[in-house]
């Protein structure tokens, strides 16, 4: 992707993109607040689900000032399980077969495009190698699947490439579209919290989580009433 030149007026202005649906408009405000620390820092950014680009082509105007900085973004741009099957028809408007073309275009409405990497893989196949490769970030976004167990192996291997000192943003953390509670997504952020309490601090803003990785709060103890019984064979 080439940079585009905007002014830093048009930058500030989303009636540029063209979006189906501004979800993440609404939660804008949080953003304002809770990055305002990280405005012209180097910055490794994950993001995992980009739909038609509403929160990265927010990332790419405002996160990205730094000449160091980079932008990695993982989505399959075919929908998640609910475009994959007829239990929502309203989804239909949604345009599914059009979602990538909407994406690109959107982004490439940014300033700092030519810093963002698509990748064009399942999440569950993209975090893995990014891991393998030795990708570390400082910011992740996490925004793919709506059911808990693809968010939970979402959620552990962008902790583990998570700097101390980051966060893990969490969408979608009040969404209950499932009658099965251990489905939603809910399940899967407060599995991460409770696991990685030690090095983990979580604050809800609106239907978000947000979760920044600190150093160790505390050491594991052993518990000596409760001995290792190794059996013999």
């Amino acid at each position: 992707m080439s940079t585009t030149t905007i002014t830093a007026t048009q930058q500030m202005d989303r009636s540029r993109f063209n979006f189906q649906h501004r979800w993440f408009d609404r939660t804008i405000e949080h953003w304002e607040q809770r990055t305002s620390s990280l405005r012209g820092k180097k910055l490794r950014v994950l993001e995992v689900g980009s739909f038609e680009g509403g929160s990265a082509t927010w990332i790419l105007d405002n996160l990205m000032d730094h000449p160091e900085s980079t932008f990695t973004a993982v989505d399959t741009f075919g929908g998640s399980m609910e475009f994959q099957n007829d239990t929502y028809k309203e989804f239909d408007a949604y345009d599914i077969p059009s979602l990538e073309k909407r994406f690109r275009s959107n982004v490439g409405k940014c300033r700092h495009v030519d810093k963002l990497t698509v990748i064009k893989r399942s999440s569950l196949d993209a975090l893995p190698t990014l891991k393998h490769q030795g990708a570390r970030f400082d910011f992740i976004y996490i925004d793919g699947s709506h059911v808990a167990l693809d968010v939970l192996h979402d959620a552990v291997l962008a902790w583990g490439m998570l700097e101390v000192g980051g966060t893990i943003v969490f969408d979608d953390y009040t969404l209950n579209r499932y009658n099965e509670e251990s489905y939603n997504p809910p399940a899967a952020v407060d599995s991460l919290i409770r696991c990685a309490a030690f090095e983990a601090q979580a604050t809800q803003a609106g239907s978000q989580m947000w979760v920044n990785k600190v150093p160790q709060l505390f050491p594991p103890t052993l518990n000596p009433e409760r001995e290792l019984i190794v059996e013999d064979d």
